[in-house]
């Protein structure tokens, strides 16, 4: 099973048709795991605690959410982009072929379609904002 982060246009209902705005197919669960894993290793747990605490499960990342969000995300990426790269061992399988060329940890974590995860979480979280959306799991 897989995590699947969405930002929907609107709620299911009888009468709407729902569209994707925006998506990020992260792969297993396992790797957002490793992901947050290794973002708690190099740079700790308790001063994101919006990408860190939210339960992988089911939910969603609220609009009133995502600045902190997208601020947790850009200072991990910044302190990301100094490390040297690692490939992530028993994680991100699928995605081995897109860190080949990895200059920094950053360039390390990819989502399913080979986009850098840092860069997919930004863009759900710029197209919520936009549409006045939260970001489902699913």
């Amino acid at each position: 099973m897989g995590l699947y982060l969405c930002v929907f246009s609107s709620r299911a209902t009888d009468h709407d048709a729902v569209k994707e705005l925006a998506a990020c197919d992260v792969g297993h669960y396992s790797d957002f795991g490793f992901f947050r894993d290794t973002i708690a290793r190099h740079v700790g747990r308790a001063k994101y605690p919006v990408l860190m605490d939210h339960s992988d499960c089911d939910g969603e990342w609220t609009v009133a959410e995502m600045p902190r969000l997208r601020a947790e995300l850009e200072e991990i990426s910044a302190v990301f982009q100094k490390l040297p790269p690692a490939a992530p061992v028993g994680a991100f399988e699928h995605t081995a072929e897109y860190r080949e060329d990895a200059t920094s940890l950053y360039d390390c974590f990819h989502d399913v379609n080979g986009t850098n995860l840092f860069e997919a979480l930004l863009d759900l979280c710029d197209i919520g904002v936009q549409y006045g959306r939260p970001i489902t799991f699913t």
